[in-house]
């Protein structure tokens, strides 16, 4: 029996309930056997090796407190990011680092960069290995929340596009196939890459075990058009983390942004349009502001139709050394204001954000030493949320409330809370939203959501282009949270698949219904089509419609 093994062993003897009891009990068992502290991936590999020889039973709980990353499920999906290959960027931006061999804004020393780079950027591969490496640590990995980042996506040559996409749905489906499908070359016609991925992204939707239940593209709000949206819907995204940094015209200008917040708000209406949720970054700390500044307009976001985004993520400025910025500071032309400002700015954000918004990110995975000025805590999440604890004050965000977190930072007996279900209306530009959600009756822990849009009237210019959409009010996302399970199976802890998803959709039909809107589209994506097909759902065109008639 290996030393590992032994180990686990006597962990398991010990019968802890919690993470921190599971890492408290592995301390001691290595302090007791006079061995250095021994990582929890080399201790699942044992586990799992005790359950494979019959020495163990398997424990799911028990699995969790090993996973290297618990918390990458505890949303409901396990999340893949692959990364494009280097490429031209018509931005311009002072803050923006540029090393030659990665696409603009990334490094190579980030983590999900440097993987990529090591596997010369090939989605497939890419694809492949994260699931890979996610299945050894225990993670479920049958609906998967697909992220593509690196530079400008819709700046990259069209056949690029579908190409890379198609490679990362092959990749999923290729893990299921007994007769691999073989690579698809990227000279290929547009035609031949759309008709190839219609077919791959049909068999994800019926066959795989690996779905990929959403797809979100990285780009700028000048490079949204009618003609992008609808060649981004072919390729089965459902959602866009869309760069403002500031609603600000004269910062923008300064930094050399390359947009307006006008032609920001136009590209934010054109996407809730076509039912797209949106995922906006915010850049606290940029030249030509100041603490006081970063509050106001991270405030307007929710006050002004135009924004109130679904997502958020907040990076406050670095400077790096490629970065022309780095220049600037040298020069004396800008100097990041002080840690304690922007940590009290932080603190005031976190306070202002609304529940029906997710604070998917506080900082980029860059490491210390590349940074030259600006934010150098890299656990500047848990920092905050440990200073808002002492002060009593309360971060509303549905990152903060999902149940998920809640029970794993409070210790919540999941089981005695009562899910109640909740409707919240708020105005944007074109149209209103309605935020359905299941809650515990204090607001504090949140189960399941709907995002419901019902316009005032639907845009010609994309009718013409997604005729399906003609007349119809939007699901624009629909997610249960809490441990992912794998599709089929059942946990009496867990608050998925207990039927609340249904619920919320069935209240969305009858709002959707007393607002005059006989026909409901959902921005599905691939691998949740059986999901719709179930409620009566059918696939028109790259949405799944009900009408009354259904």
């Amino acid at each position: 029996m290996s030393e590992f093994e032994k180990i686990i062993l006597k962990i398991i003897n010990k019968k802890p309930k919690s993470k921190a009891e599971f890492d408290d009990i592995r301390r001691k068992v290595c302090n007791s056997l006079k061995i250095p502290q021994v990582s929890n991936r080399n201790l699942l590999q044992s586990y799992q090796n005790l359950v494979k020889k019959k020495r163990v039973k398997a424990d799911k709980q028990l699995e969790f407190f090993m996973r290297k990353a618990g918390i990458r499920t505890l949303s409901g999906v396990v999340i893949v990011t692959s990364l494009t290959k280097p490429y031209a960027c018509p931005g311009k931006c002072i803050y923006c680092p540029s090393e030659a061999r990665m696409p603009k804004s990334y490094l190579s020393s980030e983590p999900a960069a440097a993987r990529a780079l090591n596997l010369a950027f090939d989605p497939y591969q890419q694809m492949v290995k994260r699931i890979d490496m996610l299945k050894k640590s225990s993670h479920p990995t049958d609906k998967i929340e697909y992220i593509i980042k690196g530079g400008s996506w819709n700046f990259y040559p069209l056949k690029y596009q579908y190409w890379f996409i198609l490679e990362s749905f092959r990749a999923c489906n290729n893990l299921t196939r007994s007769k691999k499908q073989k690579k698809y070359p990227q000279t290929s016609t547009l035609k031949n890459l759309q008709t190839n991925l219609e077919k791959e992204q049909n068999y994800n939707d019926k066959k795989a075990k690996h779905k990929i239940i959403g797809l979100t593209l990285e780009t700028r709000p000048d490079l949204v058009t009618p003609e992008s949206i609808f060649h981004m819907r072919q390729m089965g995204c459902t959602r866009i983390e869309l760069g403002l940094q500031a609603p600000d015209d004269k910062i923008l200008e300064l930094t050399k942004r390359g947009h307006t917040v006008q032609q920001f708000k136009d590209a934010m209406h054109l996407l809730r349009q076509a039912g797209f949720k949106v995922d906006l970054h915010f850049m606290p700390d940029l030249p030509g502001s100041n603490a006081k500044h970063d509050v106001e307009m991270y405030k307007m976001l929710f006050s002004d139709p135009g924004f109130k985004p679904d997502m958020i993520k907040i990076y406050p400025c670095t400077v790096i050394k490629s970065a022309p910025l780095y220049k600037w500071i040298k020069a004396g032309k800008y100097k990041p204001y002080s840690e304690k400002k922007l940590f009290e700015a932080l603190i005031e954000m976190k306070s202002a954000t609304p529940g029906y918004c997710r604070i998917s990110r506080l900082i980029r995975d860059i490491p210390t030493p590349d940074i030259e000025a600006g934010n150098m805590i890299t656990n500047l999440r848990e920092y905050l949320n440990s200073e808002m604890k002492k002060r009593g004050l309360k971060c509303e965000c549905l990152r903060c409330r999902e149940v998920g977190h809640v029970s794993k930072l409070a210790s919540t007996q999941i089981s005695k809370l009562i899910p109640k279900l909740f409707v919240d209306k708020y105005e944007t530009t074109g149209g209103d939203e309605y935020f359905l959600s299941f809650e515990d009756s204090e607001r504090q822990v949140v189960f399941a959501f709907l995002r419901l849009r019902i316009p005032y009237s639907t845009s010609d210019i994309l009718n013409s282009k997604l005729p399906e959409i003609k007349d119809s009010a939007f699901i624009r996302e629909l997610h249960t949270y809490g441990q992912l399970l794998d599709v089929g199976k059942q946990d009496k802890k867990s608050s998925q698949h207990k039927g609340m998803g249904k619920k919320l959709v069935l209240e969305a039909e009858k709002i959707a219904k007393k607002n005059g809107f006989e026909k409901l589209a959902v921005i599905s994506g691939v691998g949740v089509r059986g999901y719709y097909r179930k409620l009566k759902y059918r696939k028109q065109g790259t949405y799944m419609v009900k009408t009354s008639q259904n």
